[in-house]
């Protein structure tokens, strides 16, 4: 084993460390299976010395559109702090980083059009340190601008999967029933139930309910104008792509309704939607729902269905949504990631991004490559 000081990577992206080590390898002679840090050493090793398969193990990836050494070294300096501090093994394992496109169109990013991926393993994690982690995380993701996820199991896009999504302030930006509202003179008192529901402080059916019945009598053309201009969730071209190409599925699962999922379903090809559907009758809303609500239970009802049919391992479940009543789906799944999420749901997500649309995702679901990935 050879140890390197941190000096050594201080002024080297981490994206570049592979290029680094490599080349100090190749003049020892050592042939690079494991690299750890360890309170300001890191560790080169020909050997696997600590091995991710206990119950207590965890993966932590970072993303970002840049992840500087400054940065990533600070962050290896206070978690290993912290590791050594609860009498646990402070050996950080640092795995080969990479690098997630942000846009299928190179020209919507003028400043980068690729982020960097860095994935650190814990060998053993214990319970009592996690909320101490998460304490350092949070400061540091929001001094630096990188999401992070802290996950015992990482979805790989190397075998079959599914990704199980919200609509409304996920796959679009706005909630349509506020933007139908709005168009149909009632925009304030709906908003203001909207917020509470997502916000968990109110029944979602009911208030769903509700909140339809102000729609009587409103013109289906309403619909189509909203449906006209959705804004997609930045990102979320690439995300569907990027799924497809590793034949993975996708699918919407919306406490909204029918008319704009399957609009997004033909124009975007998710393989599946599900969501309320409106009664119309003679092209005017009667303010009621048909069938029964799509709620919290029937999304993660959804995704546990969407997976046996097609044979998806549990392990290769994801979930990604943004208000409360996603809440059940996001912790049904291995991976349940909460975007731009309301307070109760960042508290209570796996996973929050908040510095990413949805190629934060798309750079998540990367992370088990560089796990499989060689340092030389």
């Amino acid at each position: 084993m050879t140890q390197l000081a941190e000096t050594l990577f201080s002024n080297t992206p981490p994206i570049a460390w592979q290029q680094l080590l490599t080349l100090h390898g190749s003049q020892k002679n050592t042939d690079i299976k494991q690299v750890t840090y360890c309170q300001g050493q890191f560790n080169i090793s020909a050997q696997e010395r600590q091995v991710m398969n206990k119950s207590n193990s965890h993966y932590l990836t970072l993303i970002g559109p840049t992840i500087t050494s400054d940065a990533l070294l600070n962050l290896l300096s206070a978690l290993s702090q912290l590791q050594g501090s609860a009498q646990s093994s402070g050996d950080i394992i640092i795995y080969p980083p990479a690098t997630y496109p942000l846009s299928t169109d190179p020209l919507e990013h003028s400043t980068a059009t690729q982020g960097d991926i860095v994935v650190l393993g814990f060998a053993k994690l214990l319970n009592k340190q996690r909320q101490q982690f998460n304490d350092t995380l949070t400061s540091w993701s929001n001094d630096y601008h990188i999401d992070y996820a802290l996950s015992q199991t990482l979805p790989s896009l190397k075998q079959p999967g599914v990704v199980l999504m919200d609509m409304d302030s996920t796959t679009i930006q706005i909630e349509c029933i506020d933007e139908i509202a709005k168009l149909a003179g009632v925009g304030e008192q709906v908003a203001a139930v909207t917020a509470k529901a997502m916000n968990g402080e109110l029944d979602f059916s009911a208030s769903l309910r509700s909140r339809v019945a102000t729609l009587t009598n409103c013109p289906e053309a309403v619909l189509t104008q909203v449906a006209d201009a959705m804004p997609l969730m930045p990102g979320l071209e690439l995300l569907i792509a990027t799924l497809h190409q590793a034949h993975w599925k996708v699918a919407i699962a919306s406490g909204g309704f029918t008319y704009f999922a399957e609009r997004l379903q033909a124009d975007l090809g998710f393989d599946a939607v599900y969501a309320n559907e409106l009664e119309i009758i003679d092209g005017f809303l009667t303010g009621k729902v048909i069938g029964d609500i799509v709620d919290a239970h029937v999304k993660a009802d959804t995704l546990h269905a969407l997976a046996q049919q097609y044979q998806i391992a549990p392990q290769q479940t994801v979930a990604i949504g943004d208000g409360a009543n996603d809440l059940i789906m996001l912790k049904s799944a291995a991976l349940g990631v909460a975007i731009h999420a309301k307070p109760i749901v960042q508290q209570q997500a796996q996973v929050a991004l908040n510095h990413h649309d949805l190629e934060g995702l798309v750079g998540l679901l990367q992370a088990a490559n560089c796990v499989e990935a060689s340092w030389s």
